[in-house]
């Protein structure tokens, strides 16, 4: 199966990714950088990938 890459243009997008469940399944690249705030809503939850353009990555263990 080809894995598939979801790309987040803007906080908004994803969010909408996050909420629906896709971050569980998907990889995403974020082009913004990370915050704070951005990490602390995403860590709570469980990621298979998320990479923002700064270079920084929440990852599955």
């Amino acid at each position: 199966m080809e894995d598939k890459l979801l790309i987040a243009d803007t906080k908004d997008i994803l969010d909408a990714f996050v909420d629906n469940g896709l971050h569980k399944e998907f990889a995403i690249y974020c082009q913004f950088p990370h915050s704070h705030k951005v990490i602390y809503d995403i860590r709570i939850r469980e990621v298979r990938s998320i990479e923002f353009n700064d270079g920084f990555r929440l990852q599955r263990k």
